[in-house]
């Protein structure tokens, strides 16, 4: 689904909080996004934003730029 969103395949925009990183590290990929801040434990491991864009950010590059989401969806399969 963050697949999804991020490429505007669906009706559903990216929270405004959520920001693509400017410098991604050297294991992110380039569409990463930085993880929201949480004070609770319950919401920064929860499948919300913050474990889904970590989850994203360590994504390979080539798997990010698949073009559509059954090759996604093979490629995270093959992983």
């Amino acid at each position: 689904m963050f697949y999804k969103i991020h490429f505007q395949l669906v009706p559903i925009c990216m929270p405004p909080t959520l920001k693509h990183h400017l410098q991604p590290t050297r294991t992110d990929n380039m569409f990463a996004y930085m993880v929201p801040s949480s004070a609770c434990n319950y919401h920064l491991r929860s499948f919300y934003y913050p474990r889904t864009v970590r989850d994203w950010n360590t994504l390979l590059e080539a798997t990010v730029q698949l073009g559509t989401v059954e090759a996604f969806r093979r490629a995270l399969l093959v992983s």
